[in-house]
């Protein structure tokens, strides 16, 4: 099979020749920096000396195409350029300004928000808040000659990635997790408002990649945290209530568009949502962080993978790939996929993006673990 026939067959819940393995297919599933660089170095590759990085403040990079083929992954990104009309506003303090004006403070390897710009804005104020221009075509020049040229050797699965905030997760930003969660509450009129403006903007987004790429992707890919360690940021009433809508509308506008699959990234506890998750379109779940309530994987594969597909959940990054032994992680890979890759709806990767701290042996004995059981 091609990766794209692996890909599409294991989506579609039918098993392939063996289970897709993902590495940089989003901002979400990705190696950041130092452990690119330190897995460059074990496997002998020449040093990147242009490393593109996908997210700024999750330090994320776009691995090369060497060390794609080096473990055989079936995906390839596509993702929104830069606007012609912005650059971060970076401070004297080193702190820098988004789109939106939140700031951004370094701290170590990642990028902390310091400041959120509706924290002390009214209602009657939102609609002069700073914002993307969603219609700056430097963003969109040049995806769908990056999407063809992927198919150049080989055909990979082509995802288009991350391009923005959704609802919950972009009223937690623009006006602080704390008077966003006090909103939902106390004054949900305005809550409703922030998300509304967040959906409108990412449908307007989504609109422009869509008419470049929609018809050659496989995956189109949007986030929204909704999670936590212990369980959901808000009751499942509450979430169903105020922001299940809002997300729907945002993914009925995606399949009404392209018939990629949409896969939806939240980290956390969120088994109590995933039957709504289901309503709302979401195809696939990522990344299934199983070191959090009620996200043991064999109770999710039971309950709910005939309905949905999981990407991710290949071994825990909290407390397993940093601390295990290279022997220990090729148990603990095979474990997985002894649960996840029967009937299908599996695509391999981490519970989340890999962590400077983890070192590249535990990282080659994962990938090589995949290649090794990865066959039905």
């Amino acid at each position: 099979m091609t990766s794209k026939e692996r890909m599409l067959a294991a989506l579609s819940h039918r098993e392939p020749d063996r289970v897709p393995i993902d590495l940089n297919g989003t901002i979400v599933t990705a190696l950041t920096r130092v452990a690119y660089e330190n897995l460059r170095a074990y496997l002998g590759l020449p040093t990147d000396s242009s490393i593109e990085v996908s997210h700024f403040a999750m330090d994320t990079v776009r691995a090369k195409e060497d060390l794609l083929a080096h473990y055989g992954i079936d995906t390839r990104a596509i993702g929104m350029g830069v606007p012609f009309g912005f650059r971060e506003q970076i401070m004297p303090d080193g702190t820098l300004y988004d789109e939106y004006r939140i700031r951004w403070r370094r701290a170590s390897w990642y990028w902390d928000v310091v400041e959120h710009p509706l924290a002390d804005k009214t209602l009657v104020e939102l609609p002069g808040a700073a914002w993307p221009d969603e219609h700056d075509r430097g963003r969109y020049r040049g995806m769908r000659e990056r999407a063809m040229q992927s198919f150049g050797t080989t055909e990979p699965c082509l995802v288009v990635d991350i391009p923005g905030l959704g609802p919950f997760e972009g009223g937690c930003f623009l006006r602080g997790h704390g008077n966003f969660c006090t909103d939902l509450y106390v004054d949900p009129s305005y809550a409703e408002a922030v998300m509304d403006k967040v959906v409108d903007s990412m449908i307007l987004f989504w609109g422009h990649i869509l008419d470049e790429v929609g018809e050659l992707a496989q995956v189109v890919a949007q986030g929204d945290d909704v999670g936590m360690q212990t369980g959901t940021y808000i009751s499942p009433e509450m979430y169903r209530r105020l922001v299940k809508p809002r997300k729907k509308r945002l993914f009925d506008f995606i399949h009404s568009r392209t018939k990629a699959k949409i896969f939806y990234h939240s980290c956390g506890s969120v088994y109590d949502l995933i039957p709504d998750f289901i309503d709302e379109g979401v195809d696939i779940l990522n990344p299934l962080q199983r070191s959090a309530a009620k996200m043991d994987i064999a109770r999710l594969k039971r309950e709910f993978g005939r309905d949905i597909c999981f990407w991710g959940a290949g071994i825990d990054v909290q407390q397993e790939l940093p601390f295990l032994s290279p022997r220990e992680i090729e148990d603990e890979v095979k474990r997985t996929l002894d649960v996840m890759a029967p009937g299908g709806g599996y695509v391999f990767f981490p519970s989340h993006n890999i962590q400077a701290d983890v070192t590249p042996d535990r990282i080659d004995a994962m990938f090589r673990a995949v290649l090794a059981y990865g066959e039905p």
